[in-house]
């Protein structure tokens, strides 16, 4: 099968790329010029240059593809909507109109959990949840992957192109550069401490399960204008995840919780003055990260468990030392050792 995939250089779109690969696909990947391809280049992946914010360069990438496997997306909590609207809602905008004209037969998107209400993910959540209609200041991500979402659905809804949407949730595992190394970061400063009470439930899911998942959903016939949550069932807490953390990177756990509101509070104001200073730092502390690991997630991955056969094999332990033991590794690589 001739498929492409968008996001590719990146995490969650690399281990896409490196599963399409092993089951015998015939693998294009959309990079753009300036990309590193240090990834891709070994798995023998043809590259097709172009970016999805540039319409005029997608033809090409789309002649002769079966299936569109689109993971790009502004993945940040501190840049402008510029440049969130740029690539998350009008680069997959263009990626399904290149598509249609291109007669592609099937477009799977990556979503997120980010797209549901924070009230319903406390409650639990399933893929006919309510989808969040009032973001915060300077909540880009979320309102960027949710208005992405009903732009991907508009185009199933009208017949233009079938579509199926993944949503992932906390994703871990190799090749991540944000979120693991974001906390190992957090976790050897001596401001380091627990998010509140620390028994909120975490939502993770592994990279690979992920890829598995995105595959199953875009070669299935039963999958076309539907929607998955990409998530592992195992009850993961804050403090599971931070004690996992740290016993694999070698490190102290926080000694101290901090409320909630007093952490929105700090956030708050830190976002206040990194953005009167423009966007070239981003603030300590967030809202956006806050929220990530610090409040109740609860969501239900039975619908791709029962319609797709989907078994989540790797642990959130497992996938954190998969994560550390590849940045060891590069590390390693990089020093000459």
């Amino acid at each position: 099968m001739k498929v492409l995939v968008t996001g590719a250089t990146g995490f969650l779109g690399s281990h896409i790329a490196e599963q399409l690969k092993a089951r015998g696909d015939d693998v294009r990947v959309l990079v753009r010029e300036s990309s590193n391809r240090s990834l891709l280049e070994p798995l023998g992946v043809e590259f097709a240059v172009g970016d999805v914010t540039d319409a005029k360069s997608l033809p090409a990438a789309m002649e002769g593809i079966e299936v569109v496997y689109h993971a790009a997306a502004m993945v940040s909590d501190w840049a402008p909507w510029s440049e969130f609207r740029a690539v998350t809602i009008n680069g997959t905008r263009n990626m399904l109109k290149g598509a249609a004209a291109a007669n592609v037969g099937r477009f799977l998107h990556v979503s997120s959990d980010a797209v549901y209400r924070f009230q319903d993910l406390a409650n639990g959540v399933n893929e006919e949840s309510k989808m969040e209609t009032k973001f915060g200041w300077l909540d880009y991500y979320r309102k960027s992957k949710t208005a992405a979402e009903r732009v991907a659905r508009r185009f199933q809804r009208e017949d233009q192109m079938p579509v199926t949407i993944v949503r992932p949730a906390l994703i871990l595992g190799e090749r991540d550069s944000a979120m693991l190394p974001g906390l190992i970061a957090f976790l050897k400063t001596s401001s380091a401490a627990f998010m509140g009470k620390a028994d909120n439930q975490l939502p993770c899911v592994y990279a690979g399960d992920v890829a598995d998942l995105c595959i199953r959903a875009a070669t299935s016939e039963k999958a076309i204008g539907e929607t998955y949550n990409a998530v592992n069932p195992e009850f993961v807490t804050q403090r599971d995840m931070f004690e996992a953390i740290a016993e694999i990177a070698g490190l102290s756990l926080p000694k101290r919780s901090i409320p909630l509101r007093v952490l929105y509070g700090l956030a708050y104001g830190m976002e206040a003055a990194a953005r009167v200073r423009g966007w070239k730092k981003r603030p300590e502390l967030t809202r956006f990260s806050i929220n990530l690991i610090g409040i109740p997630y609860r969501e239900d991955a039975s619908k791709a468990i029962r319609e797709l056969e989907w078994i989540p094999k790797v642990s959130m332990r497992e996938a954190i030392q998969r994560s550390v033991d590849y940045a060891r590794r590069k590390h390693a690589e990089r020093a000459g050792v």
